[in-house]
């Protein structure tokens, strides 16, 4: 159980891609003001908002999560059992 160069990439780019999702969320978010939404649209969007922070929020606990077992894998390999020949 190694990590390999496309794992650590992909974390990388995971994490490009939630600052960018924040970044538009929260320009939209902005935005909403100024479009005169009635009660109930005005309601949708913020649940619609505040539901896409928490999807970005456990998206960012997944990338600790994985580059958590990235580095136990690197450990375990350092570390472990010699491999068998």
């Amino acid at each position: 159980m190694e990590m390999r160069v496309a794992d650590i990439i992909s974390m990388v780019a995971l994490g490009i891609i939630l600052v960018a999702g924040v970044l538009i969320i929260a320009n939209f978010q902005k935005s909403i003001g100024s479009l005169g939404l009635t009660g109930v649209a005005n309601t949708t969007a913020t649940t619609a908002i505040n539901n896409v922070y928490t999807g970005l929020q456990l998206g960012a606990i997944g990338i600790i999560i994985l580059a958590a077992v990235g580095l136990i894998a690197l450990v375990l390999g350092a570390f472990g059992a010699p491999r068998r020949e």
